[in-house]
Order: structure tokens, then C-alpha cells, then sequence
């Protein structure tokens, strides 16, 4: 099974799939060593029962992270084929959920561009306030200054993106290169930090 990058369109139906693979075999190297063990000394308590138990701990956190994944689903491919055509020319991630301690914020779409980021949900609910105050916070304890904008009205979205295209004259926005990313533009720095707070 082909591995679809985190942020590419497709990446939580992917993942969902890996990790379910991945747990499976996790686990299955324990239970067979358990089985053997039982099977060879007719004993619960043997070496290699004790080797799989220990063993299980790897495929533990594998299912967690296939039961956090479980309940989240993929864009859906007709919103991605509307949202594409406007974003393909910007810096551009899919299908981020942004974790902070209190809770997660699920971003369907996110362009970067400039001094600009703005961002697409399909909830309706989302506390779009605290989202964006949480992206800021994030890029300035890394050095960067961001206005971020997140949308919950599909239009309004797709006529920010179209804006941020349209815009012929590079900004010049003071720059260091991150020391641990010399290679990265000021743009995919950014999209790296919003990859990085995402599941």
C-alpha cells in the first residue's frame, strides 16, 4: 500500500488503512510467541509468554494511534476537486487536525502565502477564534509573524485563496532560515510547523 504524505489530499484514509495493517502484524508476533510458549510447556507462565507480553507494548501504541484516527474521514473528493483548482499555485496542506492540550482543530484546507494563512473547516462549529489565535502563538514561538484567517464558508475561503493567487508582486518579508531547516522558503517553513502540530 502506497504511503500518501501527512497534508496530502487522501493522507487520513491512507493512514487509517497503514495503521490497521501495522497493527495487525504488531500484534501478531506476540500472540504467536504467547501461543508457542502455551503450546510448548503447557504453562501460562513461560519465557516466551513473558517476551510477548513485552513485545505487545510496540502494537499498544499502534492501536491507539489507529483508534484516534478511526472517527476521521477524508475530504470528500468532490470538496477537494472544488478547493484544488484554487490552490494548487499557493503553498498548500489538506486534512490537518491541529492538537493543542484542551482540544483538536480539524482544517479541511490551508494556503500559505506571504504574510498570509488562511484555512478552510467543514465544521461549522469550530471555535474559528481560538484556532487561529493557537496557529499564531505557534509560529511566533518560532520566530514568525502570520495573519491567519480560518473559514467555516467555503466561498469566502475559495475568494481568499483566489486572492493570495492573484497576487503578482512577492512580498519581502524578513527571513533567517531555521537553523534545522536551512532548505526551507519562509512559506514551507510554516506548512512544516502546521504539519508538525498535526496528527
Amino acid at each position: 500500500m502506497k504511503k500518501i504524505a501527512k497534508g496530502s489530499y487522501g493522507y487520513t484514509a491512507n493512514h487509517k488503512k497503514r495503521q490497521a495493517v501495522k497493527t495487525l502484524i504488531f500484534f501478531s508476533l506476540p500472540l504467536a510467541l504467547v501461543a508457542v510458549g502455551l503450546l510448548s510447556t503447557n504453562e501460562k507462565i513461560n519465557l516466551l509468554a513473558v517476551i510477548g507480553m513485552v513485545g505487545s507494548l510496540p502494537a499498544c501504541k499502534e492501536l491507539v494511534n489507529l483508534l484516534i484516527f478511526l472517527p476521521r474521514k477524508s475530504m470528500d473528493p468532490s470538496l477537494y476537486n472544488t478547493i484544488h483548482p484554487h490552490v494548487e499555485s499557493l503553498v498548500h496542506v489538506y486534512e490537518l487536525v491541529l492538537t493543542t492540550y484542551e482540544k483538536n482543530y480539524p482544517i479541511d484546507s490551508m494556503v500559505i502565502s506571504g504574510s498570509n494563512l488562511a484555512a478552510y473547516s467543514t465544521r461549522k462549529d469550530l471555535d474559528t477564534k481560538a484556532a487561529e489565535n493557537h496557529i499564531r502563538k505557534i509560529l511566533k514561538d518560532n520566530g514568525l509573524r502570520q495573519n491567519v484567517k480560518i473559514f467555516t464558508d467555503l466561498k469566502h475561503y475559495l475568494e481568499r485563496a483566489d486572492a493570495l493567487a492573484a497576487k503578482t508582486e512577492k512580498e519581502e518579508i524578513p527571513f533567517t532560515p531555521d537553523e534545522r531547516y536551512p532548505q526551507l522558503t519562509r512559506e514551507e517553513l510554516i506548512m512544516h510547523l502546521m504539519l508538525a502540530i498535526s496528527i
